[in-house]
């Protein structure tokens, strides 16, 4: 069997997006927010092409565009700004190594589904995010709002996360809905200090079904930078904000990859000024179902979600 860590396939759309560099009239004589955003469009791009295919632990960088207008989509033509900005996604202190087959227990560019027990490899950075958020009250750009507006998913590319759960099937681990398992940190480093950004995850839910029995099962992170907090901006009912306001949890069971019934998906925002870096403890956490976390044929399920990143006009 596949897990199916996102669902819904969404349409293809090509965008022809104008380049250019911004200067200072941008702001002036409108009073939409404008945003930074990552976008991989052909014509505009947050990662250089070629984009290469995971799974691989390896540092991925991209960088921002201007879009004026962008908190309510009224603009999608990006811009280059004059002074790069950008942001690095890495990896630290994954415990489980030696994972076979998956390289390590957290990738990037991975995906269930190649063999029965190898994982699939698919583009790091991408907008192939299986969902279309057609309602658009679940992903947010600007902190200010307006809520559902800003985040395109056809455009604004994202950053392809994997979790094996490989090494629990290995370790034939308890599978109860209090069963969490730390699989490393999640690093965000800035080229240079931001004010604001805001993290949209895509798909936080996953689920295995071998002989009609399924379990599911959830990414969860937890924010470990001092001094900063987290406000959810919108998203589904899956994904809530612990009274820390340093956790993003998954809510319900039982959990399944879709961001509409089943899977945390949303923007949460970090508030705060001059953040160079965020850094966020990951866990993958069992609903309890009667499933397992795969066999010993079929052993390549995991957690497919994606990260992107977009800031308020700095």
């Amino acid at each position: 069997m596949l897990t199916y860590s996102l669902s819904l396939l969404r349409s293809a759309l090509v965008g022809i997006l104008i380049a250019g560099s911004v200067n200072a009239s941008f702001a002036q004589g409108s009073n939409i927010p404008s945003t930074y955003e990552l976008v991989q469009d052909g014509v505009n791009n947050s990662y250089q092409p070629p984009v290469p295919k995971g799974p691989t632990s390896i540092p991925q960088t991209m960088s921002f565009f201007f879009n004026k207008n962008g908190s309510t989509d009224e603009g999608i033509y990006f811009q280059k700004l004059k002074s790069e900005l950008s942001v690095t996604f890495s990896f630290d202190d994954q415990p489980y190594i030696n994972v076979p087959q998956h390289v390590t227990g957290m990738t990037f560019g991975a995906a269930s589904g190649a063999s029965s027990t190898h994982v699939r490899a698919v583009p790091v950075i991408n907008t192939n995010y299986y969902y279309a958020d057609t309602a658009r009250k679940i992903f947010t750009a600007h902190p200010q709002g307006p809520v559902g507006k800003g985040v395109n998913l056809f455009m604004n590319a994202g950053l392809q996360v994997f979790l094996s759960a490989k090494p629990l099937l290995a370790a034939n681990a308890p599978k109860t809905d209090t069963s969490r398992y730390y699989y490393g940190k999640l690093r965000l480093q800035f080229n240079k200090p931001v004010q604001d950004p805001v993290i949209s995850f895509i798909g936080l839910g996953a689920t295995t079904n071998f002989s009609d029995k399924r379990l599911g099962f959830a990414t969860e992170l937890e924010l470990q930078t001092p001094s900063l907090t987290l406000t959810k901006l919108s998203g589904s009912d899956e994904m809530q904000i612990d009274v820390t306001k340093t956790k993003i949890l998954h809510s319900k069971t039982p959990i399944t990859g879709n961001c509409d019934n089943g899977a945390a998906c949303g923007s949460v925002l970090v508030r705060g000024s001059q953040i160079s870096t965020l850094v966020f403890n990951v866990y993958l956490r069992a609903d309890g179902g009667p499933g397992v976390w795969g066999t010993e044929k079929v052993s390549n399920s995991g957690d497919m979600w994606h990260v992107t990143v977009s800031l308020p006009e700095q």
